[in-house]
């Protein structure tokens, strides 16, 4: 019987050690459990236990940093340079603040032409080195960072590419000059109709239209069949012209019944629609589907007198 007690104490003993070690604390754990399954009697405890002082033994953490709008920026010294100046470099809560000023979600990021974002990244690249300053990959001029705006605490009124102060002190001219406009900031002329690698919107209830849609791999056009062009250069196609659409693995000809149209490029009773629409057919030239599952230009209708065409539009139950 006492050689089974003291297997159940030698067990308890080890799991006490094992649980306070394990707690993480650095202060010694009361004694009482060790104490009840032990076989010598103990009546008073230690004095080491009972003035324990936990400030001197307990471990020191990091205490949150609570948000300052009044914070003051600053700048550490980095290195020495060969000529004697001394390198700075942004301090953590310039560098922190900065990261959260420049950070854009992937939506914006995707719509960035490739010029702005090599402007975005090389400006990112700049904050994360901890630099005031970065060269335009495009021009080589030097840019000021957003660390440098908010380590000056205020806007300078030059409209800055990256000042985060929203040009507060920027004249009335430079704030309109800042102001997003699409005949400014493209880089190149809108398109002024469909051509090669433009994505279409099958508009059938055809099998193979249903499946290209709704797989995330749209219809692309690789070739217009359209005459009076030279040779090396496809014309763009507009409403009514037959394409050659790459489709789930396959070449398929297509009629063009929905076209996005720049409002540039708009024509008086032409609707135009947000997508690219598109209608199969078969290697007969028939259409794939039977039905037609969204409205298109009544402007097809003048080409009712094309016998391929004309099966096109009894499949239409809408025209707008």
């Amino acid at each position: 019987m006492n050689s089974l007690k003291g297997r159940l104490c030698e067990t308890k003993n080890l799991m006490w050690n094992v649980f306070s070690k394990a707690s993480g604390r650095w202060y010694p754990q009361p004694e009482i459990t060790q104490r009840s399954c032990s076989t010598t009697s103990m009546t008073d405890l230690p004095e080491k236990s009972q003035n324990l002082d936990k400030t001197k033994v307990t471990p020191i953490y990091v205490g949150s940093r609570k948000k300052d709008n009044n914070k003051i920026y600053e700048l550490i010294p980095f290195k020495e340079e060969k000529n004697g100046r001394i390198k700075r470099k942004t301090s953590q809560i310039l560098f922190e603040d900065s990261l959260r000023k420049s950070e854009i979600s992937y939506e914006v990021y995707s719509k960035l032409s490739k010029e702005e974002r090599d402007i975005y990244m090389a400006h990112l690249k700049a904050i994360q080195d901890r630099v005031l300053t970065y060269k335009d990959p495009k021009t080589g001029y030097t840019v000021m960072t957003v660390s440098q705006h908010l380590y000056k605490a205020k806007c300078c009124g030059s409209g800055c590419r990256h000042c985060p102060y929203e040009h507060k002190n920027a004249p009335e001219e430079v704030k309109k000059s800042k102001k997003y406009e699409l005949s400014r900031h493209r880089s190149r002329p809108p398109c002024p109709g469909i051509h090669r690698m433009t994505r279409f919107l099958v508009v059938d209830n055809s099998p193979l239209g249903k499946e290209a849609n709704t797989s995330g791999r749209p219809a692309y056009c690789i070739h217009v069949y359209k005459q009076g062009k030279r040779a090396k250069h496809m014309p763009h196609a507009t409403l009514g012209d037959k394409v050659l659409v790459a489709i789930q693995g396959q070449m398929k000809k297509a009629y063009v019944v929905g076209a996005n149209t720049h409002v540039h490029y708009r024509k008086h009773g032409v609707p135009s629609t947000d997508t690219n629409n598109i209608i199969l057919l078969n290697d007969e030239g028939n259409p794939l589907g039977n039905r037609i599952t969204s409205p298109i230009p009544a402007y097809l209708l003048k080409n009712r007198d094309k016998p391929q065409f004309s099966k096109v539009l009894a499949l239409a139950k809408k025209y707008i």
